[in-house]
């Protein structure tokens, strides 16, 4: 992937391309679009977007990344060191849903696109696996706050939840309404705080 542009024009038509094409991608699938699609979309010209991407790879790449930062801006909760409340989490996931009219998962809906392409989907487990390591930061700040059992381990915790909001989020998004995806996030906070529940125990811990 290119170094990022230092001017801040050059930011701006990166940021249109990039933008344009998460958009495409993302509704038609990473190998929907063409490049002419994308270019069409975010008014730029074929010589800009090679002038930051070197193939169409490298932009699905940037796709990725975008997505992922997406994802973040709409969980502030992961990144508050000041915040150690799932259900401030919770809600901003079902917001950002509703907001999305139900849709797919802006980073989980490239799953099982990526297999015939060992580089994305590297990144993409990567982005996988940072998204986790947010949730066992968030899990272990309510863990010293006696906001979740004591016994809990972070790690797992954290793959717990986000295996919740992925799989509450495609049966939302099937039915076309929130609460598949309340009923995931809310089982498995309450398996988290529940004194008489017995999960998401790591015996390393």
């Amino acid at each position: 992937m290119k170094a990022p542009p230092v001017t801040e024009r050059g930011r701006r038509t990166r940021a249109a391309i990039v933008t344009a094409a998460a958009e495409l991608m993302h509704r038609h699938g990473l190998a929907g679009p063409s490049i002419d699609d994308v270019l069409a979309a975010s008014g730029t010209g074929k010589s800009q977007l090679y002038h930051y991407f070197d193939s169409r790879q490298d932009l699905a790449a940037a796709v990725l990344y975008h997505q992922f930062d997406r994802v973040m801006e709409s969980q502030p909760a992961l990144h508050d060191p000041a915040c150690a409340d799932l259900r401030a989490w919770r809600d901003q996931v079902l917001a950002a849903h509703r907001d999305s009219g139900y849709g797919t998962c802006p980073l989980g809906a490239f799953v099982g696109q990526v297999d015939d392409e060992p580089e994305l989907r590297s990144i993409l487990a990567e982005l996988f696996d940072r998204w986790a390591g947010s949730l066992a930061g968030l899990v272990m700040r309510a863990r010293d706050d006696g906001r979740v059992r004591s016994d809990i381990y972070p790690d797992d915790a954290g793959g717990m939840l986000l295996a919740a909001l992925e799989g509450g989020t495609i049966l939302a998004h099937l039915h076309r309404q929130s609460a598949p995806l309340e009923r995931s996030l809310d089982s498995a906070i309450v398996a988290l705080t529940a004194k008489d529940a017995s999960i998401v125990h790591s015996q390393s811990d």
